[in-house]
């Protein structure tokens, strides 16, 4: 803080002390906020004079006929950290003013407003933000004002839902988590689908969320997204990472034919995990990963030959491993760097790890808005810290260029 900062802080406390009778913390508090409401008052007189471009009580000519016409009939009332401060409202002939600071709907400063969405993005229920909110700001709110102020989310919601997306996404990954719904006071287990794409400079972005149905969905429903996807701008996708998610590949092909699919190894291999015993599964696991981290085809299906000898016993797991075959030789025809993008969905199973904090151990959901707004708040926050780039990405783009030439270089330009 500046000296000249912290001398006028310093005066302003001097005149308190002096002036302001101040004995307990509740003494301070209360001057706060009266010292608060001064200042806010002063500021929506600015902002209304700089609307109407004149100054109170100025006797120049005005080039508007608009003016001040007073306050608002009712005072109002703003829950701050300090407590309940009292403004009154200036207003103009028109009624064109539409104050900042605050809002002619507002009723509470954004810091708190802000701590209530972000209380409500770690997923905590109405009753215990309204219980945080009095031991912290020492103000009384009912769950309905939390719910006002979380309702504000809707339309934040439903841009992000609408928003344009990149004309070109190298790599997408799709992946399903499961949370419960309340609908007609039953919970029903319900999947949520994410999408994350690696765009063009190798930032990552959340495309978004999509609430599925109980019973499993099919080509239908990921038809309907892809269609999404490409109405909100999308017009090519190089590679996608998934897991065995049903209609899906078929979807891709039909909206996005020139796309590769690619299982995720990482799906794969705790599906050979759960048909291992604890005690050998460590080693063939190890043994599993050799064949899709070899260099070559070649060294692959080496790999594979001496997988079956060594467990030659445990039949079933060969099986297993020998029809994952399918979705690990096409890595092969890729370079390895390319090769260690696609074949995990790691990007997401992080994200859906977040998001799982958020929605695990907090019951049903009362119905299925209040779970997507979580979600996408959770998202929010986690985008915010998504500052680092794919790592490598000068290599992936130039082999990326070399595989697919036109259909990477027309974008580079963007």
């Amino acid at each position: 803080m500046k000296k000249k900062e912290m001398d006028v802080y310093d005066k302003i406390a001097k005149l308190m002390m002096e002036n302001g009778n101040l004995v307990t913390s509740k003494d301070v508090s209360n001057a706060l906020s009266n010292i608060q409401a001064r200042i806010i008052q002063s500021m929506l007189e600015g902002e209304l004079t700089h609307h109407l471009e004149y100054e109170k009580n100025s006797k120049k000519e005005k080039e508007t006929e608009n003016r001040r016409n007073g306050y608002s009939s009712k005072d109002k009332k703003i829950r701050t950290n300090h407590g309940e401060i009292t403004i009154s409202m200036p207003r103009d002939r028109e009624g064109s003013f539409e104050p900042t600071i605050i809002n002619k709907r507002q009723r509470v400063l954004n810091d708190i407003d802000d701590s209530i969405i972000c209380m409500y993005a770690k997923g905590m229920s109405l009753s215990d933000i309204t219980d945080i909110v009095k031991q912290t700001y020492k103000i009384e709110v009912s769950t309905s004002f939390v719910s006002t102020v979380v309702k504000q989310i809707t339309t934040d919601l439903e841009k992000w839902n609408n928003r344009a997306l990149k004309r070109i996404y190298p790599f997408l990954y799709v992946d399903c988590l499961y949370t419960y719904v309340k609908e007609e006071l039953i919970s029903i287990k319900k999947p949520v689908y994410v999408m994350i794409g690696i765009d063009i400079i190798g930032h990552k972005e959340v495309i978004g969320t999509w609430l599925g149905d109980s019973n499993g969905e099919g080509a239908y429903f990921w038809s309907q997204i892809f269609e999404e996807l490409k109405q909100r701008g999308v017009e090519d996708i190089l590679y996608v990472s998934m897991d065995g998610l049903k209609g899906l590949e078929e979807a891709i092909n039909e909206i996005y034919p020139r796309t590769q699919t690619q299982r995720c190894i990482v799906h794969l291999t705790r599906n050979l995990y759960g048909i291992c015993s604890k005690k050998e599964a460590k080693e063939i696991i190890g043994d599993f990963k050799k064949i899709y981290t070899s260099s070559n085809l070649e060294q692959g299906l080496l790999e594979l030959e001496n997988f079956k000898k060594k467990h030659q016993e445990k039949r079933k797991i060969i099986v297993k491993v020998e029809a994952y075959m399918e979705y690990i030789k096409p890595l092969f025809e890729l370079p390895q760097e390319i090769r260690k993008i696609i074949y995990t969905t790691n990007p997401i199973e992080s994200l859906n790890s977040a998001l799982r904090k958020v929605t695990r151990g907090k019951g049903a959901f009362p119905n299925q808005e209040a779970l997507m707004k979580v979600l996408f708040l959770r998202i929010q926050d986690l985008e915010r810290k998504w500052s680092k780039g794919t790592k490598g990405w000068n290599t992936v783009l130039t082999q990326l260029i070399e595989l697919h030439g036109e259909r990477i270089t027309k974008y580079l330009d963007l």
